[in-house]
């Protein structure tokens, strides 16, 4: 499935299988995708890569995605719009759900991610 629009995606999530198959996805679909497995690793390719959107699991080795959503918003010279893409239910949410343009919960159906991808 191609579009019309290329964004450069940022895929951050710890599941290492889970975003590369995303990074795929994203790339089959006409995007420019990098994958980041941290939150500091995030940030360090957001800064040189420039993002148009970031997917961001919510929970990740060295800090949540609430930080990494926040410090994206407030360091970075043009600030992606931001997906959590999480495995959380509703109920276990909690933090700024201001800092996020879209939640999508895991495992999300492709259809819908590249529909909210566009709509952000």
């Amino acid at each position: 499935m191609t579009n019309e629009t290329t964004l450069r995606v940022l895929i951050v999530d710890d599941n290492e299988m889970a975003s590369e198959l995303l990074s795929e996805f994203l790339e089959l679909s006409g995007h420019t995708p990098q994958v980041a497995h941290t939150g500091a690793q995030a940030l360090e390719i957001a800064t040189a890569f420039a993002p148009d959107v970031a997917i961001v699991d919510i929970v990740l080795p060295d800090m949540d995605g609430y930080a990494l959503a926040d410090a994206m918003k407030h360091t970075l010279a043009r600030p992606p719009k931001i997906v959590a893409l999480s495995g959380l239910p509703k109920n276990m949410r909690r933090g700024d759900h201001s800092l996020f343009d879209a939640w999508l919960e895991k495992p999300a159906d492709l259809e819908t991610l590249e529909a909210t991808l566009l709509k952000v």
